[in-house]
């Protein structure tokens, strides 16, 4: 890390460096200093970062967590919780950060007094490890939570004024759409608890025998009612290795795999949930390109074409409803910015690996590195476009940039190889550069073992050109 880091970012580093179950212990152990009244400068930004590497982390450590009274009454809210807002509300997906300012909301306007004393009965009852008092008392705040939180709303959705009034205090629309989701997911918590249970954590493969099983769950009349039926769907959602199998349960359901058909039932909404996703995943491209975060945006390219394949296979679409008329409004956007993305590529390497006269050299000079960069990760975003070409309707484009970029790539290779072996002093960092750049290009458009040859082509040429010299 560079030494003009920021405190801040050196100590996040630090605890990215820990080991799962260290970081743990340490989250366990700070979580019931704050219980205990405990606290010093940078406690929050500490719990924030630790929090998040914990939800990140593929193997999650054993050490159970403290949890506040904001965690515990969100917590039902998990399985409905997205990273990210969307451009339309969809039942049963909350944005995450629409948490924090939920609750500012419950502190600072809606449920002022009291809670100072119920968060302290919470945190007596964990820290002497009495599960029961502790749920008994989370289930009470979220029963209040609910009451007040709907008369709230009763009150000030009524007239333009005050329902604007609202949504300054929870800090936008979209927070308020979320609310109105965490005050439905309490209310049926029940519910959603008892079919949670019955529910495998996660199932791998949502084959015949286990669509039967979750089928005959779906068809019990608690799950039937119009106020649980779409978050049981999500919540099914959120259990599936693959997403988008929940379209099989649709189609079974419905017994038949026409999307007209299967549209005209309550089913319809696990067809809502994977067309949303598949929106999601399309606007974090734009996003991911921006913030040059490349592996996110060629998985968000490989899960848009995942999803939108499964929905095709699933269902009939041959025939036009809102699903095949937003997925095709999807797919045109996002060709339209990958094209702008990759079509200029076979110009760019071009100009960039060109073998140059001696007189064009800055002596000592080199490529840029941020350039190069720039290029390799959209040679990297060409490769996952062309292996999702069929989906985002760009198999022409990528065919002919890929013959072209073969072929630029294989006549400057041979070109650059030649000109390092008569580089001088002054010119070789520059050619140097060149034929690193072209070894990172190639990689991405030939393979690592192309590119393995190329770099030991490299070497026996610049070892020889220095015998000579």
């Amino acid at each position: 890390m560079s030494a003009g880091a920021s405190t801040a970012e050196r100590l996040r580093q630090f605890l990215r460096e820990l080991a799962p179950a260290a970081r743990a212990m340490l989250l366990r152990e700070l979580e019931r200093g704050s219980f205990s009244g405990e606290n010093f400068p940078g406690l929050d930004l500490i719990l924030e970062e630790l929090r998040e590497l914990q939800r990140g982390s593929e193997t999650p450590a054993a050490v159970p967590r403290i949890e506040g009274l904001d965690r515990r009454l969100f917590q039902p809210l998990t399985p409905f919780l997205v990273d990210e807002g969307s451009s339309e509300k969809m039942r049963g997906r909350i944005a995450r950060s629409s948490l924090g300012n939920i609750w500012t909301w419950i502190e600072r306007d809606l449920m002022v007094e009291g809670i100072k004393a119920q968060a302290d009965q919470l945190s007596a009852a964990v820290l002497r490890e009495d599960a029961a008092e502790a749920q008994r008392l989370t289930a009470a705040f979220q029963d209040r939570f609910v009451a007040e939180a709907e008369k709230v709303l009763k009150e000030n959705t009524s007239d333009r004024k005050s329902r604007q009034k609202l949504v300054s205090q929870l800090g936008g629309e979209g927070v308020l759409d979320d609310l109105l989701d965490v005050i439905t997911v309490l209310k049926i918590r029940d519910a959603l608890a008892a079919l949670s249970q019955r529910m495998p954590q996660q199932i791998k493969n949502l084959s015949e025998t286990e669509l039967q099983t979750v089928r005959a769950l779906f068809e019990h009349p608690a799950v039937q009612r119009a106020s649980v039926f779409p978050y049981a769907l999500a919540l099914l959602f959120s259990r599936l290795s693959f997403p988008p199998q929940i379209l099989r349960l649709a189609v079974a359901a419905a017994e038949t795999d026409s999307a007209p058909r299967v549209a005209e039932t309550s089913y319809a909404f696990a067809v809502d949930l994977v067309v949303d996703e598949i929106g999601r995943q399309a606007a974090r491209i734009p996003l991911g390109l921006r913030a040059r975060t490349t592996g996110e945006v060629c998985a968000s390219i490989k899960k848009f074409h995942d999803y939108s394949r499964a929905l095709n296979t699933e269902l009939d679409v041959s025939i036009d409803t809102r699903w095949t008329k937003q997925l095709a409004q999807l797919r045109t956007d996002l060709a339209r910015l990958l094209r702008s993305k990759i079509d200029g590529l076979p110009g760019q390497v071009r100009r960039l690996l060109r073998p140059r006269k001696k007189e064009e050299i800055v002596p000592g000079s080199e490529l840029d590195p941020h350039e190069v960069g720039d290029i390799e990760n959209a040679l990297e975003v060409l490769g996952a476009c062309r292996l999702a070409a069929g989906e985002i309707a760009l198999n022409e484009i990528t065919l002919r940039l890929s013959s072209e970029l073969e072929t630029c790539l294989d006549n400057a290779t041979q070109a650059l190889l030649e000109s390092i072996r008569q580089a001088s002093d002054s010119d070789r960092p520059f050619r140097q550069s060149q034929l690193d750049a072209a070894v990172r290009f190639c990689a991405k458009i030939f393979g690592k073992r192309y590119a393995e040859l190329l770099s030991k082509a490299a070497g026996v040429a610049l070892q020889n050109e220095r015998r000579s010299a």
